[in-house]
């Protein structure tokens, strides 16, 4: 049985872009793969009474202090977002549309970096459409499908699962049935891989 690690993640989050910059390094130390689960943060929240950390202001200033410092720690490119919140259900749906059509990994990239690192408004569906066709990707068949039933459940059905798991917010990482929470915590999920 080959390793994995489960990455629940949302476009939304910081903290989960810095962990998606960090952790195929991890995997390929570890000799495991990820599986890419796409949640939706704000209905997990709802699901089991959590909040975003920037609902309180004095956690909110401090988390954004601690994300520089790992951005400066780890060399990644990193910018806040101008037009936060931004609506991510769109582009959650499209990542299933994207593993479904064998395109995940540039898909990810293409929306994680422009959400990151080009503050752009993934949200706005001419402008999520513009920046798949720049990276080459179909967003016509990606902009088609996200409306489609079975699409729209998988993002319930993996937001439940994150939930019933024990998950409270993202970026969450299993490993088995462990939970780890947070970038600041892929050393644990590496020790995790190297025991597996």
């Amino acid at each position: 049985m080959s390793k994995t690690v489960e990455f629940f993640f949302d476009f939304m989050s910081p903290p989960t872009y810095l962990a998606y910059r960090r952790l195929p390094a991890i995997a390929e130390r570890c000799g495991a793969n990820i599986v890419w689960r796409p949640l939706y943060t704000i209905g997990l929240h709802q699901l089991v009474g959590n909040q975003s950390p920037i609902m309180v202001p004095n956690k909110g200033a401090w988390i954004a202090k601690d994300l520089n410092r790992f951005v400066a720690r780890h060399g990644i490119a990193y910018r806040a977002n101008p037009h936060q919140p931004v609506k991510v259900v769109p582009s959650l749906r499209g990542a299933f549309v994207a593993e479904e059509a064998g395109f995940l990994p540039a898909y990810l990239e293409a929306v994680f970096q422009a959400m990151w690192v080009e503050g752009r408004n993934i949200g706005d569906l001419k402008e999520l459409a513009a920046l798949l066709s720049a990276a080459g990707l179909d967003a016509d068949l990606i902009l088609t499908r996200i409306e489609e039933p079975a699409i729209k459940a998988k993002l319930v059905a993996n937001t439940q699962e994150a939930a019933d798991r024990g998950a409270f917010g993202a970026p969450s990482f299993f490993v088995g049935d462990e939970l780890f929470w947070g970038q600041d915590r892929l050393d644990f999920v590496e020790e995790a891989l190297r025991a597996v």
